[in-house]
């Protein structure tokens, strides 16, 4: 009975903190890239994430594109959850404060990187489907991915008309995604820390 209950608060639980913590990371991204503050996707972001968001962000102000009040609620929130998945797997007398800080570290970093891969393939995708399309999805994922591709494109020579920026993007992206990999496996990560 009790390992059924405790199925059933894990099964509950994990896609609950996996959306918090994407939204999290999500807000933090579109504020560090610079999204349009009046894309509707940008606005429901900052509305749904701001009563966690926003008190962590008195206790840290920012500038105008870094928000540390959006990465402290994302290790907070990843720490909470591995404190409830410890409690319900009947762990939670080895839940330790410094190691779950290390592992929601490593987690929001691991989370990050892959908004970023995901992000670059949906422009990929919709730029040979609705290359002039105005959705607000579209300039949402547009605007996200644009300060970290447009850097890369000003490095490589021209290629009349191909843009190979994705492909050196996601080579760093892979190597970053590696290293995380292997400080995860240093630190002991558990594999339901949210991220990796």
């Amino acid at each position: 009975m009790n390992n059924a209950l405790s199925d059933i608060g894990v099964t509950i639980i994990q896609p609950l903190f996996t959306l918090a913590l994407v939204l999290i990371a999500t807000r933090f991204l579109a504020q560090l890239c610079g999204v349009s503050s009046y894309n509707p996707i940008s606005m429901a972001l900052r509305r749904i994430t701001d009563p966690v968001v926003l008190p962590l962000g008195r206790l840290l102000p920012g500038g105008k594109r870094v928000n540390p009040g959006s990465l402290l609620a994302l290790v907070l929130c990843q720490m909470l959850f591995i404190a409830l998945m410890f409690s319900l797997i009947g762990r939670l007398d080895a839940f330790s404060f410094i190691q779950a800080a290390i592992w929601s570290l490593i987690g929001g970093a691991s989370l990050i990187i892959n908004i970023v891969f995901y992000s670059v393939i949906a422009t990929i995708v919709v730029s040979f489907l609705a290359p002039q399309s105005a959705h607000p999805a579209v300039e949402f994922v547009w605007q996200l991915t644009e300060p970290v591709m447009a850097p890369l494109r000003q490095l490589l020579p021209s290629m009349g008309g191909l843009d190979f920026s994705p492909i050196i993007l996601f080579i760093a992206l892979n190597v970053v995604r590696v290293s995380l990999g292997h400080m995860a496996a240093a630190a002991s990560l558990p594999q339901f820390v949210i991220g990796i």
